[in-house]
């Protein structure tokens, strides 16, 4: 397992950066197919905001990227926090898992690769960042399921019922949308 600790406006003791890796460990025990596991440990520096050292942990596995964080007075608060919101996420995701194999190498094969667009030569990228993703097919609920671990606004998807792209999205007064493209 890769551990990777990155830092914003602090400073992190080798204390606290083995504490964290301590702690972390014990993740690795509800899920055997994590891979990696970036930590960022981060601190506002405003009077105002009483919760200041925060700790956001992202864990990649084969097939699902978790992502938790937590806000505390003290550092080593937070991550005990950050683990324990880690903990849950992860066990909730072990007792809802689904064996679709079958389902999913019929939907790889019909899928071709997308390739990014080409930039246009105007001096400036359109894009910041391209990103590539496998939309492996699940219902509306695993989607709405997958963008809360993620902790995401919306999440692409293909639907395993239409075989067809689909978006979930969090609305402001806090329910779930759904978009259907028609044909």
């Amino acid at each position: 397992m890769q551990f990777t600790v990155k830092c914003k406006n602090v400073d992190v003791p080798e204390k606290l950066r083995a504490h964290a890796e301590h702690k972390l460990a014990k993740v690795q025990r509800f899920d055997d197919r994590i891979l990696a596991m970036d930590v960022e440990f981060s601190e506002e520096r405003n009077p105002r905001v009483s919760e200041a050292h925060t700790v956001v942990v992202t864990v990649t596995t084969k097939s699902r990227l978790v992502r938790a964080h937590a806000s505390a007075v003290d550092p080593a608060a937070a991550v005990d926090q950050v683990i324990d919101r880690l903990e849950r996420q992860i066990k909730k995701l072990k007792g809802r898992q689904v064996d679709r194999t079958q389902h999913a190498e019929g939907v790889k094969a019909m899928a071709s690769p997308v390739q990014p667009p080409e930039p246009v030569e105007t001096g400036a990228q359109p894009f910041a960042r391209y990103k590539r993703i496998e939309m492996k097919p699940m219902t509306p609920e695993e989607a709405i399921e997958e963008m809360e671990l993620l902790g995401h606004d919306f999440f692409l998807f293909s639907n395993a019922e239409t075989q067809r792209a689909n978006v979930v999205y969090r609305r402001r007064n806090g329910g779930y949308g759904l978009i259907e493209p028609e044909v």
